[in-house]
């Protein structure tokens, strides 16, 4: 788990003082505090930066020189909000008896916990219990979905010596095991099954238990043989479930629900595929499995519930958009669960293409195309959380 980040808006040194020293003495030195004094100094960082936990004055100066005032219903306001931080735990803890009497039914109705600060055992205790559901909500920088163990596995090759891949766990009932860019933290889930259901349920599972910056996808996929070569790495573009529609004898007439790459994300992708276009970072060294060198591309994809090996299908998907590339089984779900978050997430998905979705499907490139989906994953993780 990363470090527990907390802001305190407070413009009284002494109490700021003694509520500092119990976050420190509650979370040790994994705890990272922030202060605003003023309001307009909060305001600024309530909006720009994302904590685990903040705790709020309801009497403010505005701006520094002015004298304190009540800005309860406009904290509120900005806490409710806040993209960054309208699932944020917070508490108010305030010395004026009139104004937490006044105020206490409107905190309550936003889920913000108000407390009076003279009785100094009551605001410790209410201060401990949410400090306890900080530590309950497990919070990681970015979560990696994958719906094969061969997928996840792949992340032990990724050979970066600023990467590290850590030890099976469960948790939230999810079989993950932590990764580590740097000093970014995160997670990679294993589906249960492979589908466009189990990756629906657990991507939005992952983003409500672990609250990551970004969630994503990496693994395999198939490819259009009219679109791209074996051995090419895909970043789905637009994504949509090609089986959603209706048939109407024989004829199928394609529902057209679609989720897309975001554009701000999609530029920052499409500049660091520009800057490789053949991955040679990725190179494999004489004793490693052999990375493909078809290159990277930014396309449209399609997701189903079936396992395509199809010609005959495989047209029929293809005809449904000019330039779709890739075919898989649950990369609409997660763009889906990531889209239906209440609180917005990078999301983007990467899958190497095996084979072409035809009576000629293997598992020759398998392995391999794991390990460079794996590998193209982390540096684009690390490029696309510099820019947050």
């Amino acid at each position: 788990m990363r470090n527990v980040s907390v802001l305190i808006i407070e413009d009284n040194d002494d109490k700021s003082e003694q509520i500092s020293a119990e976050v420190r003495s509650f979370f040790g030195a994994e705890v990272v505090i922030d202060r605003s004094d003023t309001f307009s100094a909060a305001t600024q960082k309530i909006f720009a930066t994302r904590y685990d936990l903040i705790v709020v004055d309801l009497m403010l100066p505005r701006r520094p020189k002015d004298d304190p005032t009540d800005v309860s219903e406009e904290m509120i306001d900005y806490l409710v909000n806040s993209e960054a931080n309208r699932l944020t735990t917070v508490v108010a803890i305030s010395q004026f008896e009139d104004v937490v009497s006044q105020r206490r039914g409107e905190f309550a109705k936003a889920g913000i916990f108000l407390i009076s600060y003279s009785k100094a055992d009551e605001w410790k205790s209410c201060l401990r219990v949410c400090m306890q559901r900080v530590t309950f909500k497990t919070v990681y920088d970015f979560v990696v979905i994958c719906a094969l163990e061969l997928e996840r596995s792949a992340f032990s090759a990724v050979g970066d010596t600023d990467f590290s891949y850590g030890e099976l766990e469960v948790a939230h009932g999810l079989d993950v095991r932590e990764l580590k860019i740097g000093s970014l933290r995160g997670v990679c889930v294993l589906q249960p099954r492979m589908g466009l259901v189990d990756a629906s349920i657990v991507t939005a599972r992952a983003l409500e238990a672990f609250n990551p910056k970004l969630v994503c996808m990496a693994g395999i996929c198939g490819g259009f043989s009219s679109e791209v070569k074996l051995g090419a790495l895909l970043v789905s573009d637009t994504c949509w479930e090609h089986q959603a529609g209706k048939w109407d004898g024989p004829d199928f007439e394609i529902r057209s629900w679609q989720e897309p790459l975001d554009n701000a994300k999609r530029l920052v992708l499409s500049q660091m595929i520009e800057s490789d276009q053949k991955l040679t970072a990725f190179t494999s060294k004489p004793h490693e499995v052999q990375m493909p060198t078809e290159g990277a591309y930014i396309r449209p994809t399609v997701s189903g519930s079936a396992v395509i090996a199809s010609t005959k299908y495989a047209k029929l998907i293809a005809k449904q958009h000019g330039k779709v590339a890739g075919v898989d089984m649950e990369v609409y779900g997660v763009y889906r669960a990531a889209a239906l978050h209440k609180q917005p997430v990078v999301c983007f998905a990467a899958k190497t293409v095996v084979d072409h979705a035809d009576e000629r499907k293997d598992a020759k490139l398998q392995q391999a195309g794991a390990i460079l989906s794996a590998r193209f994953v982390v540096k684009a993780i690390r490029h696309l959380l510099d820019q947050q």
